[in-house]
């Protein structure tokens, strides 16, 4: 029997609209979403919602200027075990915001300090990653619901003895968020729900961030 690759699907921005979690959980409960990322500077963290699902990995989406402190992680993350009543499973960045020159050596300073894996984007940051024993995925795939023929295409073309993370941002129209990325939830949560979608699940064995 073929060996299947393992992919992570990691849902973005949970918090930022009570909406837009709506969506996720529509797809944490079809099985689709393995894991999700917060935005605990948001108002909408719902977290009786989303700790239901114990099967999931739920990881800190940092919310950091480019040059940020060392203080402002450690109380991001510090306000996340308030709220969550645990440490996160792991840490990305609104934007990359974690692999900035100035923030990578932070993050990883803290990720080491709490036991944390790290979302890399690209092979530098996989290195750079790896090299202080952190974990992180062996892939990284982002993706715009205008190009779902792309998304489709990497992940056939993906090898099987790699971990990929599959990073989405499902949900509904908000018309009460001004974030930009508002209307493309909406075509991202139908794709992820598709048949065609659920075929190319069966290629994997989906995982979530604990599983690394």
């Amino acid at each position: 029997m073929q060996k299947k690759g393992g992919l992570i699907i990691n849902a973005d921005d949970w918090g930022m609209s009570g909406i837009f979690n709506d969506g996720i959980l529509e797809l944490v409960k079809r099985g689709v979403v393995t894991s999700v990322t917060v935005m605990i500077k948001e108002k909408h963290l719902e977290p009786e919602k989303i700790l239901f699902f114990q099967e999931i990995s739920v990881g800190l989406h940092l919310d950091l200027k480019r040059n940020a402190s060392l203080k402002e992680a450690e109380a991001q993350i510090g306000k996340f075990i308030r709220v969550f009543g645990k440490k996160p499973s792991h840490l990305d960045g609104h934007q990359h915001c974690h692999l900035s020159l100035n923030n990578l050596p932070l993050i990883l300073k803290v990720a080491k300090k709490y036991n944390l894996s790290v979302r890399s984007r690209f092979l530098e940051d996989r290195k750079t990653i790896q090299k202080e024993k952190v974990k992180t995925p062996d892939n990284f795939i982002s993706w715009h619901p205008a190009r779902s023929e792309l998304l489709v295409e990497r992940l056939l073309d993906i090898k099987n003895e790699f971990v990929t993370e599959l990073v989405c941002h499902p949900g509904y129209f908000d018309k009460n968020c001004g974030y930009p990325y508002n209307q493309e939830r909406k075509k991202e949560l139908k794709f992820l729900k598709s048949v065609p979608f659920g075929r190319i699940l069966n290629n994997f064995n989906l995982k979530n961030y604990y599983e690394l």
